[in-house]
């Protein structure tokens, strides 16, 4: 090849270079690559999803010092970090493994929400939120406990939990403490920060079969429910099938069975069965005024005071003259100033009284119907002067507001009696009630316990009614918690 045309040659190449170039530049800027107004397209964004299956309506209830592991896919991430962790909770991340633990210490603040956040590799974040609910609480008066006997044949007793916000737990018992009350728990109540739980059976039944359960008596923190003590059934050798307790300390708690009510000095564990409380009713104890009240029917009847100076029981009895004769006490409450509220049967005529210890007078207001009394010995509920009850059919809820003016014949309560509804025509589930109901201190509202029947006890429902203002449809209804409901029960209020 001859010089001039190499160089021709090597000048047509640069040219074509130039070309080329010139070109490209033009194509970026009418693209935008790499002009500084519009940045190149930047990575995927994250695709982040929490694997852990969660209930959509109930946050994450979780004991104190116990783990929960939430557990996450992630994919097209930079990162992935915890935020927003409160007071007395942790949340370790785990990216390999890509999961969280978390816990919550004794002291944390009870309702939480913790957020993962994932960024994605366009830079864009994508966040997750869980809420958590941590077990350490159980003192606010507007909670309600319900005691479960179990299945005598095959279960333990539990503890069911309401929170104020209407989360149901259903053995808070088990929850905190990660065992089990007694076989066939019957009654509990509060004294001086404590929970006391008496159970019928303890850790064996009366045909002999063991149960791993923490026994016949249980003591609780009131605010935590971590056990305190716990006695067995060998400890309280001598009692036949205990049904209801009554604690004025710890030197007098009293405990109703088959054969009278026994104060149990906790100290020594030494059983004393009180003089006078022979066959005492199966049926819960009034506490007032630094003493235990329970009943005896009959022609001699009256109130049955026991006081902690003595091991003998003092008879108050009711008048002889009433206008509605009472042959059957079917139930006591304590009324709020002093007196005792008491349901009777007597010559065909059913009535609630209100008797004073003091005078030793009464007065009377018939009802219509002979109140269905569950076998905890629940009759009525109350509240200021609110009763509430129901028939012998037991799922027709009646409600009467007592009027004490002496002027009024007790045949006055008939016309101020009211049907309020029949819980059967609402939920054909509910088959029959199971152990009373109760009104609620703080709130005004009666709870109910119903099962479909004793066969089919697993189907039930927990009743919320604000009968105040609307009397067919519930606050709410928590369905398929209890096993055989022994009662509602309530933290006191102590503010």
């Amino acid at each position: 090849m001859k010089l001039k045309d190499l160089f021709k040659v090597k000048h047509a190449g640069a040219a074509l270079l130039l070309v080329v170039a010139l070109l490209a530049g033009s194509c970026s800027k009418e693209k935008g690559i790499g002009n500084g107004d519009n940045p190149p397209p930047a990575g995927q964004p994250a695709s982040f999803e929490l694997k852990t299956k969660l209930d959509s309506v109930l946050p994450v209830m979780l004991a104190p010092d116990s783990v929960f592991k939430l557990e996450y896919a992630a994919e097209h991430v930079k990162s992935v970090s915890v935020v927003d962790v409160p007071t007395g909770w942790t949340a370790d991340l785990d990216e390999k493994a890509s999961t969280v633990t978390v816990k919550a210490l004794a002291e944390a603040v009870q309702k939480a929400k913790i957020t993962l956040k994932a960024v994605g590799e366009d830079t864009k974040e994508v966040t997750k939120a869980v809420e958590f609910y941590c077990l350490n609480s159980f003192s606010d008066p507007k909670g309600v406990f319900v005691l479960n006997e179990g299945n005598m044949t095959t279960e333990n007793g539990s503890l069911t939990y309401i929170t104020p916000e209407g989360y149901v737990i259903g053995d808070a018992y088990k929850a905190v403490n990660g065992t089990e009350l007694g076989n066939v728990a019957q009654d509990m109540a509060f004294y001086n920060g404590k929970i006391y739980v008496i159970t019928q059976n303890g850790d064996q039944n009366p045909v002999g079969t063991k149960f791993v359960n923490d026994g016949m008596l249980i003591v609780m923190n009131a605010k935590t429910l971590k056990k305190e003590m716990a006695l067995s059934k060998t400890e309280l050798q001598g009692l036949d099938w205990p049904t209801h307790i009554a604690v004025l300390d710890e030197a007098h708690v009293y405990l109703r069975d088959n054969v009278g009510i026994y104060r149990l000095n906790l100290q020594t564990k030494e059983l004393k069965l009180v003089s006078g409380t022979e066959k005492a009713p199966k049926s819960q104890f009034v506490v007032m005024n630094g003493k235990v009240y329970t009943y005896k029917s009959g022609l001699v009847g009256g109130i049955l005071e026991i006081s902690p100076e003595s091991d003998q029981a003092k008879s108050i009895r009711f008048p002889f003259k009433v206008s509605c004769p009472i042959n059957t006490v079917l139930g006591i409450k304590a009324a709020d100033d002093g007196d005792i509220w008491l349901m009777s049967t007597g010559n065909g005529k059913k009535a609630i009284g209100k008797f004073n210890l003091a005078s030793k007078t009464i007065i009377q207001r018939q009802i219509n119907v002979t109140p269905f009394v569950g076998s905890s010995g629940v009759a009525f509920a109350v509240k200021g002067k609110d009763f509430y009850y129901t028939d012998d059919k037991n799922t027709t809820i009646y409600q009467m507001t007592f009027d004490d003016n002496k002027e009024l014949d007790s045949e006055s309560g008939l016309k101020a009696e009211k049907l309020l509804c029949e819980l059967n025509d609402i939920d054909d589930n509910a088959g029959l009630l199971y152990n009373g109901m109760a009104v609620h201190p703080v709130t005004g509202h009666v709870f109910i316990n119903t099962i479909k029947g004793y066969a089919q006890f697993t189907t039930n429902q927990i009743w919320e009614f604000d009968f105040k203002t609307n009397a067919e449809t519930p606050v709410a209804k928590y369905e398929n918690y209890t096993h055989f409901p022994a009662g509602f029960f309530f933290a006191p209020n102590n503010n």
